[in-house]
């Protein structure tokens, strides 16, 4: 385990939140397939799985606002669309990431919880799908409250749904968004650095713990 902190000892764990996309599953297929039908629509030629990755992060809207390059008045049109057909192939490659179910089953008996900028009823489909209903304390998609990441909101909320206090709460995630929103709800914070950010940009924004590999978890003390 690197730490962007030195050599800060591992905090007592009573709470871990984590990111969706980019942290627990692998969903960037899905992803770019649906940007690319709707580019398609729109007559665009198709873009690359790595070029969807540097736009995803910031919900849907901003994702399609970035990678389908429409006049403002289509915005919305094109959001609908791709939220349409994103919708009718949320697991079409969707997977979670090595690791991740062996890290969750480690995790048994701390409550978890799932925060996304994903909208709730795209989140609630692939935990249902995954087979995950049930298996976090909390889950927030994008639309479930009046602010998303990086607003501190949604990890407020899990820490006031939990009752865990938030030094004693760890925020992982790929992406600023998940530090900067962990960090400004003063929970310890967590950058995976194999999904979708590069690792000296995470070390930057300088989280907690960088995490080479999730299981890294299971080292903390609880």
């Amino acid at each position: 385990m690197s730490r962007s902190s030195g050599n800060r000892r591992r905090p007592l764990l009573r709470a871990v939140a984590f990111d969706l996309d980019g942290t627990l599953i692998d969903s960037f297929a899905d992803l770019t397939a649906a940007v690319n039908g709707v580019r398609e629509h729109y007559r665009l030629p198709p873009i690359s799985q790595n070029e969807v990755r540097r736009h995803v992060g910031q919900g849907a809207p901003e994702l399609v606002r970035r990678a389908v390059p429409v006049p403002p008045v289509e915005q919305g049109a094109a959001h609908a669309r791709f939220l349409d057909f994103y919708d009718r192939n949320l697991l079409h490659s969707t997977r979670p990431y090595p690791g991740v179910e062996a890290v969750l089953q480690g995790l048994t008996g701390l409550p978890l919880g799932v925060i996304t900028n994903k909208p709730i009823a795209q989140t609630e489909a692939i935990l249902r799908g995954l087979g995950w209903t049930g298996r976090f304390a909390v889950v927030l998609g994008g639309d479930s409250l009046s602010a998303k990441k990086p607003d501190p909101l949604p990890v407020i909320e899990f820490l006031r749904r939990t009752g865990v206090k938030a030094g004693e709460t760890i925020m992982v995630g790929d992406s600023p968004a998940d530090i900067c929103a962990g960090q400004a709800a003063g929970t310890l914070t967590a950058a995976v650095v194999y999904g979708n950010t590069a690792r000296d940009d995470l070390a930057a924004l300088n989280p907690a713990f960088l995490l080479d590999d999730l299981a890294e978890l299971l080292d903390f003390p609880r």
